[in-house]
């Protein structure tokens, strides 16, 4: 099993900024003295959901301030940049890190981006598509390309990377077609909390398929599932502190990602936002106070035996042994993140047994 942390860099309006930046490392430094086997950043853009603008920037500060934790980008919104600038971003950080840079890739939910940076977002699956390809070809040596996105003639980056055959690759997808496409090119998923454990089986079963008949092993693939996290000595302990920072990050993400108007759940590439967010209407989930209580109960945040309980019925479902855990989701203090991060290392990972093959 593998157990990483995400660093979320949230800020509440009441938040100092440069404390929850510099909270976020202290938790990067101290995942490292824990033991935990890799940290994740965030890129977000105009809103304090996080802080964090420039994933591959924070990425290569944390990378500095520690020799062993592996530190990855869940996501760059890689539409935002031209890819063969990524490409060499990437193999700089996978040099100076020694191989411990993992590019994490995803295609962007927040359409105030899009329009603030000038970037069309109905193309947003293909330009995702399209620019792991040239990253791909680029990392493998001289390389030239011609799509409807991007052209450039024949170039070589540097440095050349250090990780063969490149920089390991994680693919935060949901659609149908977005997880046979990872599949097909050998790319591991980053499976999403706000999934459940069906939905999660589904799209890991479906790569395993794919990436069979493609010739690879279905086994080998390190698929990574985020998860909110904060571990207590009872579950009230943890979910009553941190209720109204829950409460206002479920708020903001709707508030800031204004993709869920009935403007832009018409746009097109979005259509499974759209089919899931008639769902959680129909289902009567779309409350933020009803959606964090089944945030607590599907996510390990409450006591040592509702967080093994959770991970536990997760790994077992979807075979999947690598989970990132968000303790920054409960609280903006720094000792109780740290204090949880603590204890969820040392009461809760032990008890966590590792899945059996599905595939």
């Amino acid at each position: 099993m593998k157990w990483g942390t995400f660093l979320i860099t949230a800020a509440l309006p009441k938040d100092n900024h440069y404390e929850a930046v510099q909270n976020s490392l202290t938790y990067a430094r101290a995942a490292e003295e824990m033991g935990f086997d890799d940290i994740w950043v965030l890129e977000h853009h105009f809103t304090g959901y996080g802080l964090c603008g420039a994933p591959l920037s924070m990425a290569a500060w944390v990378l500095a301030q520690t020799k062993r934790i592996k530190v990855g980008s869940a996501v760059s919104v890689v539409p935002l940049t031209h890819p063969l600038r990524l490409a060499e971003e990437v193999a700089l950080l996978d040099n100076m890190s020694s191989g411990r840079f993992l590019f994490g890739v995803g295609r962007g939910l927040f359409v105030k981006d899009f329009k603030i940076f000038g970037v069309d977002m109905e193309y947003n699956r293909e330009k995702l598509v399209d620019a792991v390809e040239v990253c791909l070809k680029a990392w493998k040596g001289p390389a030239s390309h011609d799509s409807q996105f991007c052209q450039f003639p024949e170039v070589s980056i540097y440095p050349k990377v250090f990780s063969k055959p490149h920089p390991p690759v994680y693919a935060a997808v949901h659609s149908t077609s977005s997880v046979e496409w990872a599949a097909r090119n050998g790319i591991p998923l980053l499976l999403s909390h706000f999934q459940d454990d069906a939905t999660r089986a589904a799209s890991v079963e479906l790569f395993s398929e794919v990436a069979s008949e493609c010739g690879f092993d279905p086994n080998s693939f390190d698929h990574a599932i985020s998860c909110l996290a904060g571990v207590g000595v009872t579950n009230d302990a943890v979910r009553g502190p941190s209720r109204e920072r829950f409460e206002w990050w479920q708020a903001e993400f709707f508030r800031a990602t204004e993709l869920f108007t009935p403007e832009n759940l018409k746009m097109r590439g979005y259509e499974w936002y759209a089919r899931r967010w008639e769902q959680e209407a129909i289902s009567g989930r779309y409350p933020v106070a009803e959606r964090i209580e089944r945030d607590f109960e599907s996510n390990p945040i409450g006591s040592v035996q509702h967080c093994v309980d959770v991970l536990s019925k997760t790994a077992e479902a979807t075979g999947v042994k690598h989970f990132i855990c968000a303790f920054e989701s409960a609280s903006a203090k720094k000792g109780p993140v740290l204090e949880s991060m603590q204890m969820f290392k040392e009461e809760v990972i032990p008890k966590i047994q590792t899945p059996r093959k599905k595939w």
